[in-house]
């Protein structure tokens, strides 16, 4: 039977059991089963079958069935999870479900859920039992075949996301033949599109700038017209987690170990997808001319990396740093595969893949990147935009936020600028009390650690600048002059100097806000 002879014999077997969103949860169960028992496509031990006596599609391992969809004559679809016998009253003190013993001496039994019951597939009982049961089929003497029986179609579509993809708009687009579905898949040139979608930015792109200036919604704005997906960097994430490596596993108290893909293969994969490859390896073994034109009119896979400078970049990309390179890509003029470490695949990056990435000024400096990084990436410095802010009770919102970073600018830098989103859908006194007293004093004090004079000189609170001592929302708290050090210690030690304490506005901490008049806001900017 050919591939597109076993993917009529799918459909037709969905189309009859009529029911797309039980379909994609049985695909779901399928795709955890193969993550269990890590047998390959075609394995003896395994067999996904589309039932030709019953109203339903199968997963066998070593002779037992371990996973149904199943459409009864009468009533609602049903969902077989093989679990052994000591299970049921594990399961059974959960719910009320139906039991089908798999033969008259066989020590494993099928748990049957309905639809309006799908919930319990989710259950950590059942699912225990499940995946115990799984493992311990997995190691029983009683062997395949299944060569005959097995459709390999089925499997694909469980691993696959884009095949299973295609299944159901198969199913919710009866308007569309198999002979056209056909066509798609023996003709692809004739559906293939002249002219792809693509973001109008560079292939690698970083926006960067001090936090709250809004990095992360512009690269979600950018994304949001195309697949995508999103992932934030922190310090312990790695090359395993983002490319490949191998993880441990416990499954039925066993540790295995596999081989796992990362999120930017995945998305490699999902990009290639979009110009007709099954896999990586349908990719790199068509022909150069092939894969440039059909990469070249794919639509765009969008990768968004948040926060990209909390991880060591260096670390995480490995030897992606020569493959993200435009004209190193596949489908381009000067394309480059490699070998990866783990797995011995063979890999590249494709040309329609774009990686959007934001980093926060305020964590590193754009000048502390490694030059092989700042070379390989676009950058767009995304700054505080005052022209957003309004007049909130009489104050001038844009120009508190302009006058603030023009004293951190003075006092800092131009990375440690306060963003516009910190005053953003501001509409009354409280609320930009609450801002101040929970979001800007707080990273003012990040910013100046310790040294109470500069915030003061941030938020106009200086003696110099005229603020009324009720407007000032950081007050002296003591000023220690000989005097009062001789009454604290009993005499003047030699070697302490005058010294200054400093505390927040007590009324705005207490959030006695109609004690803290406008004026301390507006007195920011205005003398």
């Amino acid at each position: 039977m050919t591939l597109t002879q076993q993917r009529h014999q799918l459909i037709e077997k969905l189309r009859t059991i009529d029911q797309p969103e039980a379909a994609r949860k049985y695909f779901g169960l399928l795709k955890e089963l193969i993550d269990m028992v890590n047998l390959p496509n075609g394995d003896a031990r395994l067999a996904f079958v589309v039932d030709r006596d019953r109203k339903g599609i199968s997963a066998h391992i070593n002779f037992f069935l371990a996973l149904r969809l199943f459409r009864p004559r009468q009533g609602e679809i049903e969902y077989w999870l093989t679990v052994k016998k000591g299970c049921r009253e594990r399961i059974e003190s959960i719910a009320v479900v139906d039991v089908v013993p798999l033969s008259e001496k066989s020590d494993y039994i099928s748990i049957v859920i309905g639809q309006s019951s799908d919930h319990l597939l989710n259950h950590p009982v059942l699912r225990s039992c499940w995946e115990d049961c799984l493992m311990e089929l997995l190691v029983t003497t009683k062997r395949g075949p299944h060569t005959a029986s097995h459709n390999p179609f089925i499997y694909q579509a469980a691993d696959d996301e884009a095949i299973r993809g295609e299944i159901m708009t198969a199913l919710l687009r009866p308007d569309r033949s198999d002979d056209e579905w056909d066509r798609v898949e023996e003709e692809p040139e004739v559906y293939e599109k002249t002219v792809a979608t693509r973001p109008a930015v560079p292939q690698n792109f970083i926006l960067f700038g001090p936090p709250g200036t809004g990095k992360s919604y512009e690269a979600r704005q950018l994304s949001q017209a195309f697949a995508s997906e999103w992932i934030t960097f922190h310090p312990s994430f790695g090359y395993e987690e983002f490319l490949e490596g191998i993880r441990p596993e416990t499954r039925g108290g066993q540790i295995s170990y596999k081989v796992g893909k990362g999120i930017f293969y995945k998305s490699c994969l999902a990009a290639l997808q979009k110009a007709g490859y099954a896999t990586m390896a349908d990719c790199l073994n068509d022909s150069a001319e092939n894969r440039q034109r059909k990469l070249a009119q794919a639509d765009a896979q969008v990768l968004v990396i948040d926060e990209i400078n909390r991880a060591n970049i260096s670390k995480v990309f490995g030897e992606l740093i020569t493959l993200i390179e435009p004209d190193k890509r596949l489908g381009a003029a000067h394309e480059v595969e490699l070998t990866l470490p783990y797995s011995q695949e063979r890999f590249g990056v494709p040309a329609n893949l774009y990686i959007v990435a934001t980093m926060n000024t305020a964590d590193r400096s754009i000048a502390l990147l490694d030059i092989a990084l700042r070379r390989r990436f676009h950058f767009r410095e995304v700054l505080p935009d005052p022209t957003l802010l309004t007049v909130v009770d009489g104050v001038d919102l844009g120009e508190v936020l302009r006058m603030i970073n023009e004293r951190i600018e003075y006092l800092y830098d131009r990375d440690h600028l306060i963003g516009h989103a910190y005053l953003m859908n501001i509409q009354s006194h409280a609320e930009l009390c609450d801002a101040f007293s929970d979001r800007i004093i707080p990273l003012l004090q990040e910013y100046f650690y310790n040294d109470w004079r500069k915030i003061q000189f941030v938020l106009g609170d200086n003696q110099a600048w005229g603020k009324s001592p009720d407007q000032k929302l950081i007050w002296v708290k003591k000023q220690y002059r000989p005097a009062l050090i001789k009454e604290i210690f009993g005499e003047e030690p030699d070697d302490l100097t005058e010294v200054v304490t400093f505390e927040i506005n007590p009324h705005l901490l207490r959030r006695n806000y109609d004690q803290v008049p406008k004026e301390a806001f507006i007195s920011i900017y205005q003398k």
